[in-house]
């Protein structure tokens, strides 16, 4: 009877050791955090850099909220393997009760020898009780000791499968922050982005493009605009050409022959 509930209180002890807690995985990612963060901002380069408050306003709230996700992914994991030990526990309650009643039987058959006030009488019921409770010790020695290592092998695989999810959690939340450090050293040093990094190259194109196509246009401009002035220049010193060959003096050769010099002229 004495190895029957020593198993027990084994297993039910086994319930008590559990995982690491939503708020110990927190402290611990934030310990994490706040050392990466404050050896980013010991480093002198870092230091002297003119990335403003901006980029201390947009990644310290992104590595606090990672932090706090670990809280509620951890909570998610305890939660699962809680049900899961929860579910072993409920298919070992109902052989549990066949257990119990061997035990009582067996405790109710050693009271009534124990109550045997004459010797011969006491005596003679364990003489007639002994095979039938060293049966039932045995049978309940060997269903408590399979149902123990069952639901502890059960436990030991819940425990398990919980530690790595609490792991996954850890190591998720670590690599965000490592990612979310350089994010912010980078931000520092380089100054703030406002986070949309795609936007930029286009209209850099955008721009040069408008910048050549403003220049291909003046230099057109600039072209036409010569090639009008030497055509007006070269119209206008041909008409000055053609006037001052009209207004030179003539010498009447040029006059038709009805219309000579008249006589006072000669």
């Amino acid at each position: 009877m004495k190895y029957f509930v020593v198993v027990i209180a084994i297993v039910e002890l086994s319930l008590a050791n559990a995982s690491k807690s939503p708020d110990e995985v927190q402290a611990e990612v934030l310990a994490y955090a706040q050392t990466k963060v404050s050896s980013l901002l010991r480093t002198p380069a870092i230091g002297r850099a003119g990335g403003g408050l901006a980029c201390y306003d947009k990644y310290i709230p992104l590595i606090t909220a990672a932090t706090e996700d670990s809280k509620s992914d951890t909570a998610a994991c305890v939660n699962r393997a809680t049900s899961r030990r929860e579910d072993e526990l409920n298919k070992v309650k109902q052989q549990r009760e066949s257990l119990d009643q061997q035990v009582k039987t067996v405790q109710e058959t050693l009271a009534s020898c124990v109550k045997q006030e004459d010797v011969l009488s006491f005596l003679t019921c364990f003489r007639d009780n002994s095979q039938v409770l060293q049966s039932t010790v045995t049978q309940v020695s060997l269903s408590s000791t399979s149902l123990a290592n069952g639901l502890s092998a059960a436990y030991v695989s819940i425990d398990s499968s919980e530690d790595a999810c609490i792991q996954t959690v850890l190591d998720k939340v670590k690599a965000d922050t490592d990612a979310l450090t350089v994010a912010l050293q980078n931000c520092l040093k380089n100054g703030f982005d406002d986070g949309q990094p795609d936007t930029t190259s286009p209209a850099t194109d955008e721009s040069s493009s408008s910048t050549e196509s403003s220049s291909s246009t003046e230099s057109s401009s600039s072209t036409e605009s010569s090639s009008s002035t030497e055509s007006s220049s070269s119209t206008e010193s041909s008409s000055s050409t053609e006037s001052s060959s009209s207004s030179e003096p003539s010498d009447g050769s040029n006059l038709p022959n009805d219309q000579s010099l008249p006589e006072e002229s000669l």
